[in-house]
């Protein structure tokens, strides 16, 4: 609704359009839905619908060209068989069917594949050779070849009156396997294509029957009775005693026989291969000179054949067939066709197939894919591209491209949905549609208006769904293409972007004349004058009721006389249309304040409030997304939760307004940003590292019983004795465990692994306070005896100094410790252990009680180098190193993990991404955290598992992802293939002379 309370009603979409009628009464669902079946000829004034665009418009209608005098037509004897792998190298059967050939598309050239050349050109010689008066080997002929969906060229020959298919390893290489056809089952092999998921179909004309090949060219059963082998035979090795062994009769499967199906293949040439137990058979009908396409659909043991219509659109027999798409096609226009070569050879002809459980129909659309020195071999698929040979000599594999020549039926007429204004003596103001109306194109517009709907509607024997009004066709003014875009300011950026740069493109406009009447109903009448252009409407906007300025601003005098007053109602409503727009922009001033209706252009301007900063190469929805959520991405600003949301809406596709609401279950899945904080890490320490080392496959690693304060000094002792191969003394039990190591590399070593695998951890902040203790002794007392003297004590050297467990009895030594405290009184460990002491025991009296020391105060007490004497004193400490100094080492750290799926990412688009993320974590962590930013790989790796979380099954060793193609600086010899021309990549392997 504007400003002025007139509200408009839209046609727009397949949905709207489709309810609109034809001429008879018939609606235009009834012809634009008729596609799962042979669909009926719709009649020349129909409309069409273009559902790449959305758009109605005239009939397209198919360009044929002539045959050229002089040329001869194709004929089967002419094809022969090819096939491409995804790198673009094409294979094919030679012209005289002895050999196999492949045109590589790294060098451009074509060469001999099997049987393969030696060096000099010659044939490859084997160590064994036939005798010289051996019968000569009968001549090997191929018929047809296939790559399949695992890298395998299948090719079907003939060797005398063996019959059979042979693969190669194009991954691998090395020499093909054979698959023999027993002598007593007809196989004449005629066409070949790759099977969904591996393996292949084969046709064999002549005895028109169809085999199925699994992935390991097994042939499958088809169902249908198995054609039995010769009778048992006799062994000629038998046993002693007992019966006579006898070989059992054999079976083999005899394919399927397409004669039997409903409907019956007379004369199949051709297959092709679209879904899972799906194939497309091209049938032909020699009497008739007509072709179709035949659909065979497998359940089971059984087969439904599917007939498309008669192909009349081609002009001569079928010759060959392809499914794949062609370049060149408008956008949104890429699907794949099913393209059928006649026998002229002077183009193709596209067929979109309507493929249902219930049905199988042939559309074809209006496209031109014209060929040039088509020399009727065959139609190949490169990278889902359809190609053909072209030249007569060397074949040179074309694209097969689209011309974009057009003609249209001469006019179309339809007739709209009965409007409803819901008010009586509505007065119509004006029509508007989005579209194109090119040079030497109109739409002509009629109206009829009435207050009430009663009626049949001419020609129809059934009463309309929709009404239809009582009343004259009038006609209405000519359209007029508006200036300044749509009316509705919020469709004027999406008109920007989807209006063709063309002549007569934009928003039509006109107002309407004499329509009164609470129901209006629109004829329309689409008119190309040289059939070369068409109208197209997108969507149409009636706007009702007018807002009649003399009636609101004026006297009734200038009403007086009708025709005066009707001038001026139509001229005035001219600056009505213009000032309503000013004055809705007024009105809806608000909806630059909601970031769901902000036009783009100021959404940047509304993030500013908030001090966003969009980044321009985010899309419009992760715009409106965040600034629509700004108080919720604030709100979880600082938190992990946070800093996935900013790095989700710079890095990941999947972002929605629910991840704002908080943490979710998946947000931690396959593939996903992860952020792993470092206390919550899992400690390597804690494997055993040297446990079943050398052990072969999976292993599993368990953590030992630990220490407990509960075993006491003496449990320890006795551990570490045991940890020794040895038995602990009587003094060893009594003597404090040392939690320093041993001075002796090799002892110091023993005693850390002890520690590890004793108490979960290696000691380390009484040895670091142990070791600042003797450099302050030592920095004072040049001699060990002036450090006897003063402290009163019997050390034999510096290294038998231990840390005070009480204070010192003498005045220097506490001068001593009191000066130790005060230099070290920020380092990291003894404040922790001082703080851990004072929270849990509050009074130093307290502390006394429980540990047994008479310390004076907090910032006195060290820690332990020595396994302190009471149970509590050895708990307090185990916990502190155990638990507290192992989360503050991790504390605040943390690791951001971005997923990479695919091993032939581009390594300086990964370092982009890589400095993006940590400059985005940089802005969104909390001040005092440190992070670092790396990749992981978001499948499984040798080795590198992680199972159940990012595991994904593919294709194993032959997957297309792990045989990248080789770029300087980026590939490893021997693990990748030299890339080709444009987007076609060669199979040669890398090499280097040395």
């Amino acid at each position: 609704m504007n400003v002025n309370g007139a509200r408009f009603q839209m046609l727009f979409g397949r949905e709207d359009w489709s309810r609109c009628r034809d001429r008879e009464g018939r609606p235009l669902a009834d012809w634009w839905d008729a596609f799962a079946s042979p669909m009926p000829q719709a009649p020349a004034d129909l409309p069409a619908w273009d559902a790449a665009a959305s758009e109605l418009s005239l009939q397209p209608q198919a360009i044929e060209l002539p045959a050229t005098g002089g040329e001869a037509r194709l004929s089967l004897d002419a094809r022969r068989s090819a096939d491409a792998d995804r790198h673009g190298n094409v294979y094919r059967v030679a012209d005289d069917a002895r050999s196999l050939r492949v045109a590589s598309a790294g060098s451009g050239t074509e060469s001999e594949f099997w049987p393969a050349l030696a060096a000099d050109g010659a044939r490859r010689a084997s160590s064994f050779q036939p005798h010289p008066n051996a019968p000569a080997a009968p001549a090997e002929r191929y018929r047809c070849v296939a790559v399949s969906a695992d890298d395998y060229l299948i090719v079907a020959f003939e060797r005398g009156a063996l019959r059979g298919v042979m693969s190669f390893d194009l991954i691998s290489g090395g020499p093909p396997l054979e698959t023999a056809w027993p002598a007593q089952v007809p196989f004449e092999p005629f066409a070949l294509c790759a099977r969904h998921g591996g393996g292949a179909w084969v046709l064999d004309r002549a005895n028109r029957r169809l085999w199925e090949l699994d992935c390991t060219l097994a042939v499958v059963d088809s169902g249908q009775p198995m054609q039995p082998l010769p009778a048992p035979a006799i062994d000629d090795f038998q046993p002693l005693l007992g019966p006579p062994r006898i070989q059992p009769a054999l079976t083999f499967p005899a394919g399927l026989d397409l004669t039997s199906l409903t409907p019956a293949i007379a004369d199949p040439i051709a297959i092709q291969s679209h879904a899972e137990q799906r194939v497309m058979v091209l049938d032909r009908d020699l009497p008739g000179r007509r072709s179709r396409v035949v659909r065979l659909r497998r359940q089971g043991d059984s087969w439904n054949a599917d007939a498309s219509q008669w192909l009349d659109a081609l002009p001569a027999l079928a010759h060959d067939m392809l499914y794949a798409s062609g370049l060149g096609a408008k956008p949104g226009g890429a699907a794949p066709r099913l393209f059928v070569a006649s026998e002229i050879g002077n183009q193709v002809h596209a067929f979109e197939p309507i493929d249902h459980d219930d049905g199988f129909a042939l559309r074809a659309p209006a496209e031109l894919y014209p060929l040039r020195r088509y020399a009727g071999r065959a139609l190949v698929s490169l990278g889902g591209m359809a190609y053909y040979d072209s030249g007569a000599n060397q074949p040179r594999w074309t694209p097969v491209v689209q011309q974009h020549r057009q003609r249209y039926a001469a006019q179309a007429q339809l007739i709209t949905p009965a409007f409803d204004s819901e008010e009586l003596g509505t007065v119509w103001d004006k029509l508007l549609f989005d579209g194109c109306v090119p040079p030497d194109t109109e739409v002509l517009v009629e109206s009829r208006a009435g207050d009430e709907l009663d009626g049949w509607f001419a020609g129809q024997a059934q009463p309309a769904t929709d009404a239809q009004v009582i009343g004259e066709w009038l006609r209405e003014p000519a359209p007029r293409l508006r200036g300044d875009g749509p009316e509705l300011p919020w469709l004027r950026r999406e008109a920007a972007r989807q209006t063709r740069r063309e002549a007569g493109a934009g928003t039509w406009e006109l107002l309407l004349q004499r329509a009164r009447g609470r129901y209006l109903q629109l004829r329309l009448t689409l008119v190309s004058r040289n059939g070369t252009g068409s109208p197209r409407l997108r969507a149409l906007r009636l706007w009702a009721p007018r807002f009649s300025y003399p009636q609101r601003f004026l006297p009734a005098v200038y009403r007086e006389d009708p025709g005066s007053g009707e001038f001026l109602e139509r001229w005035l409503a001219n600056c009505e249309s213009t000032l309503t727009e000013i004055e809705d922009r007024v009105v809806q001033v608000e909806s630059l304040f909601d970031a769901r209706s902000v036009p783009q252009d100021a959404l940047a301007w509304l993030a500013g409030w908030f001090d966003l900063a969009l980044d321009p190469a985010w899309d419009e929805r992760r715009h409106r997304l965040l600034v629509v959520h700004a108080m919720d991405f604030f709100r979880w600003r600082g938190t992990v939760h946070g800093l996935r949301l900013a790095l989700a809406l710079a890095f990941e596709d999947d972002v929605d307004a629910a991840m704002f609401d908080g943490p979710r279950g998946g947000d931690d899945g396959a593939g996903r940003i992860r952020i792993v904080e470092a206390y919550q890490a899992r400690l390597v320490e804690t494997l055993i590292a040297d446990a079943a080392a050398t052990a072969a496959g999976p292993r599993t690693v368990s953590r030992q019983t630990l220490w407990t304060p509960a075993e006491g000094n003496a449990g320890l002792a006795d551990r570490y004795a045991a940890w020794q191969q040895r038995q602990a003394s009587a003094l060893e039990q009594i003597v404090p465990f040392s939690l320093a190591p041993p001075a002796d590399d090799d002892a110091a070593r023993q005693w850390r692994g002890f520690a590890q695998a004793a108490l979960g951890f290696v000691p380390a902040a009484g040895a670091a306070e142990r070791a600042r203790w003797r450099g302050l002794l030592q920095s004072r007392y040049p001699q060990i005896d002036a450090l006897n003297r003063a402290h009163d004590r019997q050390y034999a050297g510096f290294d038998d100094v231990r840390l005070p467990t009480a204070p010192l009895s003498t005045e220097a030594a506490r001068a001593d410790w009191s000066d130790h405290c005060a230099r070290n009184a920020q380092v990291r460990e003894r404040r922790l252990w001082q703080d851990f002491l004072a929270r849990r025991y509050r009074r130093i009296e307290r502390l006394r009680d429980a540990h047994r020391a008479a310390w004076d105060d907090f910032e006195q007490v060290p820690v332990p180098d020595a396994l302190p004497a009471t149970l509590q004193a050895q708990t307090d400490w185990l916990q502190f190193e155990r638990q507290l100094l192992a989360m503050h080492r991790s504390a605040h750290r943390f690791s951001v993990l971005l997923p990479v799926a695919s091993v032939i990412a581009d390594p300086y688009a990964l370092e982009q991404k890589l400095a993006l993320a940590r400059r985005i974590v940089e802005l969104e962590k909390p001040a005092h955290t440190v992070f670092d930013v790396r990749f992981y790989w978001a499948f499984n790796r040798v080795g590198e598992a992680r199972l159940g979380l990012d595991t994904q099954l593919g294709a194993g060793s032959r997957a297309s992802e792990l045989i990248p193609d080789a770029v300087v600086g980026r590939a490893y010899l021997g693990a990748s293939f030299i890339g080709g021309r444009q987007r076609l990549h060669g199979r040669d392997r890398m090499s280097l002379d040395c």
